[in-house]
């Protein structure tokens, strides 16, 4: 049996994390293949033999700062009860590798284990120099590295890093991304094609998705029609929407999945324990959806749910809303005008979900072709 080494988010509060972590690993299970998620690299000697990878752990770990203030500006603490949810979610659906050792090392490489870079924002340039999560550290023994809609969540990447991009990514088997502007980018700068797939939670469907909405704890739900809230961005714009839409409402309870010390508002019904398994049971149960997560809008799409995407202020992340509206002709749920709120009940999203089974397919080929499968 084939093994493979996934290298992306997935020990996080964000669902989204954690949902397209594991869509990808339980894809490729699917396929026949031994599947890991990296949970640590640090093989010093291995560092130390490429002076390369050294400069980048130091660069990396000067850009820490930046890194955590552009995906964590404030600190939010999750409760225990939360975090042991998590970790039993963790252990459900990962397989973790820990390489702390030459020996380690030396047994992937003989193992022959494949790496591939995952999807969500990964290769954001608030990361710095392009590390680990381009697989540089398994660039020098033959091993096959692929990236499966890794994105980069911007509009530009800093030239600063052009020479970095083509060194590490000159090796990779194939090379895939979420969005179109960056396969676009990276195939230009690589002169090699780059490819479009979809986001890894696409790859599977509906019946797929019910066995994990199926394993929700959700003691404490009030019951009756509700309206899902969740945001990834700290925005009081949202919560003046909110207040809005729920006093035209007021029949809905409104549940809110906080990200924020501030989305823990009173008089709404705030669901704090939450893994991926509840996200989607909400998702899927909501009467209707207000968001400004990509993943969000993907689950909502995939459980023919009425939803509504507020845009985030930090528009270099339009992209990725871009293309799944785009695509999936979805462009009506994006909130134009926050002054008003008239809802759109008519979930007929059959023109999408016929393109998205073609592209369903071809990202299947991408993966099957690129790790010979």
């Amino acid at each position: 049996m084939k093994k493979i080494c996934v290298v992306t988010w997935y020990n996080t509060d964000n669902y989204g994390t954690q949902l397209q972590s594991a869509a990808l690993c339980k894809y490729l299970e699917k396929c026949g293949m031994e599947v890991y998620v990296l949970k640590s690299f640090k093989v010093i000697p291995h560092l130390i033999k490429h002076p390369q990878l050294l400069i980048t752990r130091v660069a990396v770990r000067l850009n820490e700062g930046n890194r955590k203030k552009f995906f964590h500006p404030v600190k939010y603490e999750i409760s225990p009860e939360r975090k042991a949810h998590i970790a039993e979610y963790v252990k459900d659906n990962f397989r973790q590798l820990s390489i702390l050792t030459v020996a380690d090392w030396k047994k992937v490489v003989h193992d022959n284990m494949a790496f591939i870079s995952g999807s969500d924002i990964i290769w954001q340039p608030a990361m710095g120099r392009p590390g680990k999560m381009f697989l540089d550290f398994a660039a020098y023994d033959g091993l096959t590295r692929v990236s499966y809609a890794s994105s980069t969540g911007a509009k530009t990447l800093p030239k600063k890093y052009y020479l970095q991009y083509k060194r590490v990514l000159r090796g990779f088997k194939a090379i895939s991304t979420r969005e179109q502007n960056a396969a676009d980018f990276f195939s230009k700068l690589l002169n090699r094609p780059v490819t479009k797939v979809i986001d890894p939670t696409l790859l599977h469907d509906k019946e797929f998705w019910d066995t994990f909405a199926a394993k929700a704890k959700l003691d404490g739900k009030p019951g009756g029609k509700y309206i899902l809230c969740y945001f990834v961005m700290n925005d009081p714009r949202y919560w003046k929407y909110i207040s809005m839409v729920s006093k035209k409402y007021p029949e809905h309870n409104v549940i809110v999945l906080p990200m924020h010390h501030e989305d823990e508002k009173q008089g709404y019904f705030t669901f704090t324990t939450g893994t991926a398994y509840e996200f989607i049971r909400l998702i899927s149960e909501a009467d209707f959806i207000v968001t400004d997560s990509f993943h969000a809008g993907v689950f909502s799409f995939i459980y023919d749910k009425e939803f509504y995407i507020l845009k985030r202020s930090r528009s270099d992340e339009d992209e990725k809303f871009n293309d799944l509206v785009n695509r999936y002709r979805l462009k009506e749920r994006i909130i134009t005008d926050e002054t008003t709120f008239e809802r759109l009940t008519d979930t007929d999203y059959s023109v999408g979900k016929a393109q998205l089974a073609k592209d369903r397919m071809s990202s299947h080929a991408f993966l099957k072709k690129a790790l010979d499968l």
